[in-house]
């Protein structure tokens, strides 16, 4: 009974949040959703009113939570900071507050600005010296994020002082394409408090270090990691080990990238909750040696250290929560337990970020992945006890349950299906744990003569067998459907229909209806 009332409030709680999104009803409707939720609760304790009761009265209140959150986190934004600068060209000093995102002919950063100055002149070489160069020739405002594209070279850093020259604009949205949804670029951008960009300023770095002194060491030891890799393996497998073992953004190319998604399994190109969930398994084995609780701590700190490590951006943290909820659940055999974990860090996430939930959808596909695995792949397990290997059933029942669980949402947001995706996974799945552990040795120990090159090579030919793999799946006719037109209501449908059979089908519910006989 207890589980019902929680999973009721949470969901309640983000429909709340969804409802205020896309319909703007505004705080007189979270007030009345409150005093409803309240009358009907006194009602029930004078009454003596049914259980049900009560559980209308926790409903309305999740709602009412909901919506007021919605509206709190309207406020609290700097939409507004920079909208009378639109268009024009402006003198702005700030500093670089995230990993920059190196593409192959430019690089985007983030900086948060907090001083504007006239775009009059260039600043003299005395000038950038002085780090309060803004505080003496303009003017403080409310910080604001603005998303910055520059040349990739010279090399921009994390916590870099930067002084830029340049048009600021707005971001748009992206038209249409191959019967894709259109995509809403500015509430993607949004989620993270960034409503303005610039392109291609003149950029002048004032100092350096200025930002965490955590995540600037943490930022330095991958950059080593990362010249190891590069030095000992070739392109582009070295692009791909940096991508799967680091979260480094060099892009494999335009037409490797659509191979992987035509494949479908370009989540293993950035890291997922399956690569962090292979980090975590690594951690797990090398403190086997340790008593069962400090083995769970070292395994947790070295995993929340290499997700600060690889960027510690809204995507890795969301990726790390989800796979140490799935950890966990393995660790105690309480699926059950699991359920409320998963569904409890959603609704914080959530509760952190409303926009996250309708406007990023690798916040959708990480959450649904997960779900996949607590609670659909114990239905479909039994269909798949004739598999003798117990490391290659999981492989192949999570590996459909993901896929099933998540196909839903990639038809409505991307219009395109991967036909040969399931199969291809079954394939290159299995290789990523040794490949990401092969990696990650040669970007330790490269500095070992032998050792580093006898890792080198066998980490370069796992890499190898995944671009073959990869070709060879994609050159496969009909391997991938594109504009396919799916619309909201069939999303509800087809998850409804999920929730119906795994509801029917939970194997813990079968096992204590027979307990009860």
């Amino acid at each position: 009974m207890r589980a019902k009332y929680f999973f009721s409030f949470i969901i309640s709680f983000v429909a709340g949040i969804a409802l205020e999104s896309i319909l703007n009803f505004g705080y007189s409707f979270a007030v009345l959703c409150a005093l409803l939720s309240l009358f009907i609760f006194l009602t029930s304790l004078v009454r003596s009113y049914s259980k049900n009761v009560f559980f209308v009265s926790l409903i309305l209140l999740g709602l009412a939570l909901g919506i007021s959150r919605v509206d709190v986190s309207q406020i609290n934004t700097s939409t507004h900071a920079l909208d009378n600068l639109v268009g024009r060209v402006e003198k702005v000093e700030g500093v670089i507050v995230d990993e920059p995102d190196v593409r192959e002919a430019y690089t985007n950063i983030v900086i948060e600005v907090n001083v504007l100055g006239s775009a009059e002149a260039e600043p003299s070489g005395s000038e950038l010296a002085n780090s309060r160069l803004g505080r003496h020739l303009g003017r403080e405002i409310n910080s604001a994020l603005i998303l910055v594209r520059v040349p990739a070279y010279p090399e921009l850093r994390y916590g870099d002082e930067v002084t830029m020259i340049g048009k600021i604009t707005k971001p748009k949205n992206f038209a249409p394409k191959d019967g894709a949804k259109a995509f809403d670029y500015q509430s993607y951008l949004a989620k993270d408090d960034i409503y303005y960009q610039m392109y291609f300023p003149k950029v002048f770095v004032v100092s350096h270090n200025k930002g965490n002194i955590i995540r600037e060491k943490l930022f330095v030891l991958k950059a080593w990691l990362m010249k190891n890799i590069s030095q000992n393996i070739s392109e582009p497998e070295a692009s791909l080990a940096g991508g799967i073992t680091l979260g480094t953004k060099q892009s494999l190319g335009d037409e490797l990238l659509q191979m992987f998604r035509e494949t479908g399994v370009a989540h293993i190109v950035v890291l997922s909750g399956y690569n962090i969930a292979v980090v975590a398994g690594i951690i797990s084995r090398l403190v086997v040696f340790m008593p069962f609780s400090i083995r769970l701590i070292m395994s947790a700190l070295g995993i929340i250290l290499f997700a600060v490590m690889v960027g510690g951006g809204a995507t890795v943290v969301r990726a790390t929560a989800m796979a140490l909820i799935v950890i966990l659940a393995r660790v105690f055999g309480r699926e059950s337990d699991a359920l409320r974990a998963l569904m409890f860090a959603g609704g914080l996430m959530v509760f952190v970020n409303p926009m996250i939930l309708l406007n990023d959808v690798s916040f959708q596909l990480s959450f649904s992945a997960t779900l996949a695995i607590v609670v659909l792949a114990p239905v479909i397990e039994k269909y798949f006890a004739f598999i003798g290997s117990a490391v290659f059933r999981e492989i192949i029942v999570t590996t459909i349950s993901t896929q099933i669980f998540v196909l839903p949402l990639i038809l409505y947001h991307m219009g395109s299906v991967s036909l040969i995706g399931l199969i291809a996974n079954i394939f290159i799945l299995p290789v990523v744990p040794p490949a990401m552990l092969a990696v990650g040795v040669v970007a330790i120990f490269s500095w070992v003569p032998l050792a580093g090159s006898l890792f080198a090579v066998f980490a370069y030919l796992l890499l190898a067998y995944i671009f073959i793999a990869v070709e060879f799946f994609a050159r496969v006719p009909f391997a991938s459907e594109s504009g396919i037109s799916f619309p909201l209501w069939g999303l509800a449908l087809a998850y409804t229909i999920l929730g119906i059979l795994i509801i029917k089908n939970n194997p813990r519910k079968k096992s204590e209806q027979k307990d009860k006989k």
